[in-house]
């Protein structure tokens, strides 16, 4: 029995001003309210529940996993768990990525990441090498480490006084930045990445950190093959350490094990989370390259870092579990096909609304920009807030997307992401579409009225 009612809860809730949904059960696809009302979960969650809700076979493995054995403080204690999942990670991983670090969650493996590639110049004799280069408009978590090298304004302004300044370049987001070819405008970006790191010395930048797929800052920007090995080089020339972000674009959601596999472009470590545990329990890893490790082994011995729950056997067990389960289900077919289809099908009843900027991503990872002209990519005045109004129109119609801003600058930009469940059918995406239809037809009545 639930203890108490949203009502009288002493929860202290992220949005003060607009009183949540109150989930109780999820089954599939779906969610499930305190008054039986259905929800097809578009975003799962904020791509994280990529097995679905109510997954009978994970929950046996939480039951068991909990009756045998629930946590080791990770100082001291290693778990055959923990080994099995590292060696399920990396025998999926890129080349070259053959060690795991084991975190709770996303914003923990970002800050993982970079403070292995701080410790690693540490070790080599560079110890000016401190700054982390990173794309504008970029998100990398909420702590205030992840947050110094995110790029969303928004988020940022509040605590700015506590963050250290660092260096940031474009994102490659052709939309609207060129009416140059793709390739040539990508290649233009991946140019900043080396005068930044000209700008700030060579000898003072330790890593670049950037999403393959973007997820939350501008949903769906997935950029080509070859601004990838273009930056890949940067790196290597300058020895930069080159972060792939996959907290969001990790763990098949791609269509891939990861995004990066389908440019052909090894990163030095890759941060991830969300969908490893499939939302069933907080858990997270960084992959990288055995010459870290390596390096730290001479000196100085140890990574100084840690996190209480980073590698708990339970949590483990779940992310080993889910591996299983989508190799078993042949899932990441299913990501390819369903993407196509919700993409096409996106661009069929929304590309030529006069609203709707751009349809964008691979998988099932995609972002539909939302604009007050398309024909001038002009975004909606924040005030307006269109995002609120489409997401709460869908919720309306029995369907959650996520939403988000500041695609454009920082501020301005409305924008919805879109990750269902790998388990997903062809039906239920043309019901979200459907719905979407619906929303935007709501949102601009609204607009006009």
């Amino acid at each position: 029995m639930l203890a108490t009612t949203a009502s009288r809860s002493a929860l202290f809730l992220r949005d003060l001003n607009h009183e949540p949904i109150e989930i109780v059960r999820g089954s599939g696809v779906h969610l499930y309210d305190t008054h039986g009302r259905r929800y097809l979960d578009a975003a799962s969650g904020a791509a994280v529940a990529s097995l679905g809700h109510g997954n009978a076979e994970i929950a046996a493995t939480l039951s068991e996993q909990a009756q045998r054995l629930a946590f080791a403080h990770p100082s001291k204690f290693v778990t055959p768990w923990a080994r099995e999942l590292a060696d399920k990670l990396v025998a999926r991983a890129p080349e070259g990525l053959t060690r795991v670090l084991l975190t709770s969650g996303g914003s923990e493996s970002t800050e993982t990441a970079v403070k292995l590639a701080r410790q690693y110049h540490l070790a080599h004799g560079k110890p000016t090498k401190y700054k982390v280069v990173s794309r504008r408009t970029s998100y990398h978590g909420a702590t205030l480490g992840a947050l110094t090298w995110s790029g969303q304004v928004a988020r940022r302004e509040p605590f700015a006084p506590m963050l250290m300044g660092q260096p940031q370049i474009s994102a490659p987001d052709h939309y609207r930045g060129s009416q140059a070819p793709v390739e040539e405008f990508e290649a233009e970006k991946a140019l900043e990445l080396e005068a930044a790191i000209l700008a700030e010395g060579p000898e003072n930048v330790a890593a670049f950190i950037a999403e393959p797929i973007s997820g939350s800052s501008i949903p769906g920007l997935a950029p080509g093959a070859g601004y990838w090995r273009a930056i890949r080089e940067t790196c290597d020339r300058y020895d930069v350490v080159f972060i792939a972000d996959e907290v969001m674009s990790g763990n098949g959601r791609s269509g891939r094990w990861w995004a990066m596999q389908h440019a052909g472009v090894a990163p030095d470590m890759i941060a991830t989370a969300k969908g490893i545990g499939a939302g069933y329990t907080p858990l997270g890893a960084v992959l990288v390259q055995e010459r870290f490790e390596e390096q730290l082994r001479g000196f100085p011995g140890n990574f100084r870092h840690g996190h209480t729950y980073a590698g708990n056997p339970l949590s483990c067990a779940v992310g080993s579990k889910v591996i299983d389960l989508i190799e078993a289900g042949d899932l990441l077919a299913n990501v390819r096909a369903r993407g196509e289809q919700l993409k096409r099908r996106l661009e069929e009843e929304l590309g030529g609304h006069p609203n709707v900027g751009t349809v964008r991503g691979r998988g099932l990872l995609l972002g539909v920009e939302f604009v007050a002209d398309a024909a001038t990519k002009e975004p909606f005045p924040p005030e307006l807030d269109v995002r609120g109004r489409f997401s709460r129109a869908c919720l309306a119609r029995g369907v959650y997307t996520y939403q988000g801003g500041g695609s454009v600058d920082g501020r301005r930009g409305d924008h919805t992401l879109l990750a269902p469940p790998f388990i997903i059918t062809a039906e239920q995406v043309e019901e979200l579409v459907s719905c979407m239809a619906e929303a935007l037809r709501d949102v601009v009545r609204e607009l006009e009225a």
